[in-house]
């Protein structure tokens, strides 16, 4: 298998790393991410200005780009020969309505454009040690079940602390309370998490928090045939 690997916390991160060394057990490994760290990037992509692309060695590519950039340059400029591409591993989840402003998500997405099957994986904040010891596990899971598809993105959010197994999961609307402290002209801005015990026990909130590793599928397309069904009734009455 040839993989793509990809992120948002640039080529040398140690989530990219490590998630290289566990993904060369499966097959061929070819990095082309950020030259510099690009969260909260989204699906951004650099217009009307050249983008430069430095050859670190012969399976790494460093890119002064977002990571949607990263993926485009990997498969319509390197002509990246990949079945899948792998975004992370994220230092940080990926989760509820976090995953629009995610450049792990992101990159993932940029690649669906090109009809590839995409997985993106994100660990808790300075803690790699799920996908340290139970990324095989994980890995042929996914293999099993054949959760791979071109037609969304799997996003893989890893637990913090004791590992209780594996759970597909929804992605969850989060109520959170958004405000912003201020100093002059200056704001910053904070939130307070709505409590994970409050949401369904299938959210993908609430799985991590529990221990459990979170598999959930994106659309790559925002668009939902329900909703367009129930406009079409609106606009032909």
């Amino acid at each position: 298998m040839k993989f793509l690997l990809t992120n948002d916390d640039g080529y040398n991160a140690q989530g990219i790393l490590l998630l290289k060394d566990k993904l060369l057990k499966y097959g061929e490994v070819t990095i082309v991410a950020p030259f510099e760290h690009m969260s909260a990037k989204s699906a951004a992509i650099t217009l009307g200005e050249w983008l430069k692309v430095d050859k670190i060695d012969d399976n790494t590519y460093a890119v002064h780009g977002t990571p949607t950039d990263s993926a485009h340059v990997a498969l319509a400029a390197l002509k990246i020969d990949c079945d899948v591409v792998v975004s992370g591993c994220n230092n940080g989840h990926n989760l509820s309505y976090d995953t629009i402003l995610s450049g792990t998500i992101g990159a993932c997405l940029g690649a669906a454009m090109f009809r590839k099957k995409t997985v993106a994986f994100s660990a808790p904040f300075d803690d790699f040690s799920c996908l340290i010891e139970h990324f095989d596990e994980i890995w042929e899971y996914i293999m099993k079940y054949n959760l791979l598809a071109k037609r969304y993105v799997l996003n893989i959010n890893l637990p913090r602390g004791q590992y209780k197994g594996i759970k597909l999961g929804r992605l969850f609307y989060r109520n959170d309370h958004y405000y912003f402290d201020q100093k002059e002209d200056l704001f910053y801005a904070l939130r307070d998490v709505q409590d994970y015990t409050e949401m369904p026990e299938d959210a993908d909130c609430r799985l991590v928090k529990e221990g459990y590793v979170a598999i959930t599928p994106i659309s790559r397309i925002p668009f939902e045939e329900d909703i367009y069904e129930e406009l079409k009734k609106k606009v032909q009455d």
